[in-house]
């Protein structure tokens, strides 16, 4: 029953029988859907925040923002956090200080949102998380951005704040 005698002597596998292998492509292909499945079931609503900032701003209708005092002109800033709290239909409460004082309470979970003038080197890079810039300016001693900061791991957070930090500027060019 393992093969059958074609005309001429050559030899064929059996219809109902199949070489090692011939059927791998089929099986492959069931349990790779198999394994896609099963990973997309687990990410019903990827990117997660894991402290629920972008749903507590929404739900809570506020969002709880700090300007960076100092810049040499806060209406970019300004103009960028109402432009998230319109996004996420809520209203802005915003308060003012140092850059120190300022980030502290954002990586605590006390603010969700810092804009402020940083350099690119800034130490805090290691604890918040930086967005595209909004803004740059140039002094003596180099070019300054003005750039939005949110939590680390707040990852729909951080997506709805790039967004709205790349239509900024591409309004802005």
């Amino acid at each position: 029953m393992g093969e059958v005698q074609q005309p001429g002597g050559r030899r064929k596998p059996h219809p109902e029988r199949a070489r090692p292998g011939e059927r791998l492509g089929t099986g492959m292909i069931r349990v790779s859907a198999l394994v896609a499945f099963l990973l997309l079931a687990g990410c019903d609503s990827l990117p997660r925040d894991p402290d629920g900032t972008l749903d507590r701003v929404r739900e809570a209708h506020l969002l709880r923002a700090g300007i960076v005092a100092g810049l040499a002109d806060p209406s970019g800033a300004r103009h960028y956090i109402r432009r998230v709290a319109g996004r996420t239909g809520a209203r802005a409460q915003v308060e003012g200080g140092s850059a120190e004082h300022l980030l502290a309470r954002l990586d605590a979970g006390d603010l969700d949102l810092v804009v402020g003038e940083f350099g690119a080197g800034s130490p805090w890079g290691l604890h918040v998380s930086f967005l595209p810039a909004l803004a740059e300016r140039g002094t003596p001693y180099g070019n300054v951005l003005l750039v939005p900061a949110a939590r680390n791991g707040e990852n729909a957070w951080i997506a709805l704040l790039h967004h709205e930090a790349k239509a900024m500027r591409g309004a802005a060019s």
